[in-house]
């Protein structure tokens, strides 16, 4: 037999091994191309949700509903005497005081001034946002009533609000003045009567070349209950009686930390 006949196989035998060994380290370098795409694209994802998540619960409300109050109540456990209307935001990251004696994680609370020329600045905090305490006065309710609906339904239209399915409390404040206060059961049904007028003005005017606004339930033929909202959009709307004067905030403290658990 020729030699060289013999030798050929070898050869073609090595090729053959050599290519299997080229295609093996294709494949192991394409599999570790795959998982760190796979891994860095994990990476956005879960730094997407964490920033959309937010790590602060916002006070809203009116000027004067006492808002500022029940931001020092929250953190101090006192209200150092009563305060004025605030022009500024109050923002603190603390332990709360009903959970002081607690070794607890710290919550993030902001409390943005609810005057008609600075109540926007929400704006800059929404998307830190986990809870929303809309805070209103239970005893001037009536006076303000459109007022207050107003500006919940700002809230309760805006984007990142529906989008992240922010929770919001109505905190129906100044129930230490007893039958002065109205009820919550009262304010809450007001509110969605107030809002729905809000609503049926706002198709009007865009039935007559308005501005176009989003209606909070998407067609505004359709009666607004908070119920109707969750059902609806899974918006979830509650309401409380408190008391920033003489501390009665238990349930907006466990409100905050349900949104910001320990």
């Amino acid at each position: 037999m020729d030699p060289l006949d013999t030798a050929a196989p070898k050869i073609d035998l090595q090729h053959e091994q050599d290519l299997a060994g080229v295609v093996q380290s294709s494949k192991f370098l394409s599999v570790l191309i795959v998982l760190a795409a796979l891994l860095f694209t994990l990476g956005l994802i879960r730094l997407y949700l964490s920033k959309g998540k937010g790590n602060a619960v916002l006070l809203l409300g009116p000027s004067g509903s006492g808002k500022t109050t029940l931001f020092l109540q929250l953190r101090d456990g006192d209200t150092h005497n009563g305060t004025v209307a605030s022009m500024q935001e109050n923002a603190g990251t603390f332990a709360l005081s009903t959970e002081q004696a607690h070794k607890v994680k710290p919550v993030q609370v902001v409390d943005v001034p609810g005057h008609p020329k600075v109540r926007s600045r929400f704006e800059g905090h929404i998307d830190g946002a986990r809870g929303i305490i809309f805070v209103l006065d239970s005893v001037d309710f009536m006076g303000q009533k459109t007022t207050v609906a107003e500006q919940l339904l700002e809230v309760l239209v805006h984007p990142t609000v529906r989008r992240r399915r922010i929770p919001v409390l109505i905190a129906c404040n100044k129930s230490d003045e007893g039958a002065k206060a109205h009820t919550v059961d009262f304010v809450r049904k007001r509110l969605e009567r107030e809002i729905n007028q809000i609503r049926q003005t706002q198709g009007t005017l865009e039935d007559s070349g308005g501005v176009t606004s989003v209606d909070i339930m998407g067609n505004v033929q359709e009666e607004f209950t908070f119920e109707a909202l969750q059902r609806k959009n899974r918006m979830s709307v509650t309401s409380v009686s408190c008391s920033a004067l003489t501390g009665n905030i238990d349930e907006l403290s466990g409100f905050v930390r349900r949104c910001l658990p320990a």
